[in-house]
């Protein structure tokens, strides 16, 4: 009975993961018909994507790579942009309390945007995911269909991406794929107030470099969404 759970949780995953994977064509595409443009081999490009299995960093560091930028500024580029990565590791925690250290290590490499959206989603059901190891089960596959989608889809982008043309609005792709995201995460008038603060800072921040208008639109969210639970939570007492 334990194996039969334990094989649902990764079938389920394979099949939640796959649909963010066909959900990413328009994204993967873009991401790696840019990178096609910079001027850097185009296997490097390709390979980057298991390496560093984040689309917005990686797309920022094939470009700084190909503007001839330094390896320190390009470790910082990233960095600064995976550093929402931090608030996904905090908030599944409580859930993985169990894992090995290995395990961890496993995961936090596979704790890409869609993984974390997709883990949020099981680990708060009202089942809490099941067990340790059917969590365990969902996570790794999920992570890793959607590892190997991306690293196919920008493939493709890269291949490909100078016959796409010109009047495709690639450049929408990033936006409406992170929204797609978010929207299942939205569940009540707090999770409503962060995505739609955190979205419209991250916009007013745009113009700063490296990636902070990521940073500013999550402490903007973030701050708004403890202040509404406050407010919540003061009303009902």
């Amino acid at each position: 009975m334990d194996f039969d759970r334990h094989g649902a949780a990764r079938s389920a995953a394979v099949r939640d993961a796959l649909f963010v994977v066909l959900s990413y064509i328009p994204f993967g595409l873009a991401a790696g018909a840019a990178m096609a443009t910079t001027g850097v081999d185009p296997l490097l490009s390709i390979v980057t994507s298991p390496v560093v299995f984040a689309g917005a960093a990686q797309l920022a560091a094939v470009q700084l790579l190909g503007a001839g930028a330094g390896i320190a500024l390009i470790a910082a580029t990233v960095a600064i942009i995976n550093a929402r990565h931090l608030l996904y590791s905090a908030a599944l925690q409580p859930h993985l309390q169990g894992w090995s250290r290995p395990q961890r290590l496993l995961a936090a490499y596979l704790l890409a945007d869609p993984v974390y959206a997709l883990a949020a989603a099981r680990f708060e059901g009202e089942d809490g995911g099941g067990t340790e190891r059917e969590k365990r089960a969902y996570y790794f596959a999920a992570g890793i269909t959607c590892l190997i989608g991306w690293s196919a889809l920008v493939t493709i982008g890269v291949l490909v991406g100078g016959f796409i043309p010109d009047w495709v609005p690639l450049e929408l792709a990033i936006p409406l794929t992170f929204l797609l995201l978010a929207m299942p995460l939205i569940r009540d008038l707090p999770g409503l107030l962060a995505g739609a603060v955190g979205g419209l800072a991250a916009l007013a921040a745009s113009g700063l470099p490296m990636g902070v208008s990521i940073l500013v639109g999550a402490a903007a969210g973030i701050l708004a969404g403890a202040l509404a639970m406050g407010r919540e939570e003061a009303v009902s007492a």
